[in-house]
């Protein structure tokens, strides 16, 4: 009785796996697309020329998601150490993430310069993040209900194994 309880728990476990690594691919995707999102509306708030870039930052992080925290935490130590840069502090506040590197650059331009020369940056951002979040969105189109039947052919066929 334990080992066939053992075996079917193995393969709940690997259909799991199959279905976290699917999530995962899925979460990905929604994250850089907010990313394309919350650039554009940084691009037009500095269009504007109206607001600080620390204020610009907030205005444009107004939802719930990893992106949106990020910029706002990022502008709270802005506000908070003023000799901090942005790429200093988006250094602290992101963790590691496949956009890591083109965000960097972009808030690397975007502490110096004119405003046309910061708004030219985050929209060449946005044109980069765009193709990353596109090539997210067909991989995870794709890959999504591979692992998901991956996981339950492998759970089953593992299940049967150990029984």
């Amino acid at each position: 009785m334990s080992q066939a309880v053992l075996a079917v728990m193995a393969g709940l476990l690997c259909a799991l796996a199959g279905m976290k690594h699917a999530a995962s691919l899925q979460s990905n995707a929604v994250r850089l697309k907010r990313w394309v999102q919350l650039l554009s509306h940084l691009a037009l708030l500095l269009k504007e020329g109206t607001l600080s870039i620390p204020d610009a930052l907030c205005a444009a992080a107004h939802a719930s998601s990893p992106p949106d925290s990020c910029l706002r935490e990022m502008a709270l130590r802005l506000k908070n150490t003023p000799l901090l840069t942005l790429q200093e502090a988006f250094n602290v506040c992101c963790g590691e993430c496949a956009e890591r590197e083109m965000l960097q650059r972009m808030f690397s331009r975007l502490s110096h310069g004119t405003k046309e020369s910061r708004v030219l940056a985050v929209e060449q951002s946005i044109e980069e993040m765009h193709l990353l979040a596109e090539r997210a969105a067909a991989r995870a189109e794709k890959d999504v209900k591979l692992w998901q039947t991956l996981g339950f052919i492998g759970g089953a066929c593992l299940t049967i194994l150990l029984l």
